[in-house]
């Protein structure tokens, strides 16, 4: 694994693991997913703001995975106008791993409208099942073809949903029978969100904990 973004990019598909800041934890309790990750891609980082402006400037990777809340902050400006050029051009973008943990809900909500237009907000934190959503527009994914068989039908994860993200968007929702593992039950709330924004997409993994369920919709998501 690649610990600095490489200035002559390596064959195959280069997946960026953007961790502005990042926490010592994150390679422990995610090793699982990167394992995962490494057996498709090279894997290569970047946690500095100059660090992921020169490996944008100089590499097209195949997914750019947001593995903490640093492009939501306003000192990061700048790598988040390269992150959103290579997403409207074409690629994927994944907020995961430590992300929903540590945003700030009304730094999220103001970002994804100012940023993405996006009117998605943070909703319910909670641990629930969660079944595969199936009016979800997979085939939407620009430039990756999410098929049901890649994705888990069912899984538990503890996360931070999201309200006002359109049904087709939602890949997994609760059902009534996993209303049971908590107090309340909304079925228009989603842990899991994938969308299009130009040529490109973005997800959102809300999962705190780096389930397994999760990690299968991570390389799902890449078009693994």
């Amino acid at each position: 694994m690649s610990n600095s973004p490489a200035s002559e990019p390596p064959q195959g598909p280069r997946i960026l693991l953007l961790a502005l800041e990042s926490q010592p934890w994150l390679d422990e309790m995610y090793s699982h997913l990167i394992d995962k990750l490494s057996t498709h891609a090279t894997i290569q980082r970047a946690s500095t703001s100059d660090a992921a402006i020169r490996y944008l400037s100089a590499n097209n990777p195949h997914t750019i995975l947001a593995t903490d809340p640093g492009l939501t902050n306003g000192s990061n400006s700048r790598v988040l106008d390269k992150v959103l050029t290579y997403v409207r051009s074409g690629g994927v973008l994944i907020f995961c791993c430590l992300f929903s943990s540590f945003v700030n809900r009304a730094t999220f909500n103001k970002f994804m409208r100012s940023k993405l237009s996006f009117p998605w907000e943070f909703g319910e934190y909670h641990r629930v099942t969660v079944n595969l959503n199936e009016r979800a527009a997979l085939s939407s994914a620009a430039n990756h073809h999410i098929t049901r068989e890649r994705l888990p039908q069912a899984y538990s994860q503890k996360a931070v949903h999201l309200k006002n993200v359109d049904n087709a968007l939602s890949l997994y929702l609760p059902d009534r029978e996993s209303a049971l593992d908590v107090a309340f039950y909304n079925r228009d709330q989603t842990p899991v969100a994938f969308q299009n924004l130009g040529q490109g997409s973005v997800g959102y993994i809300g999962d705190v904990n780096g389930e397994e369920g999760s990690d299968q919709v991570i390389l799902a998501m890449c078009g693994f």
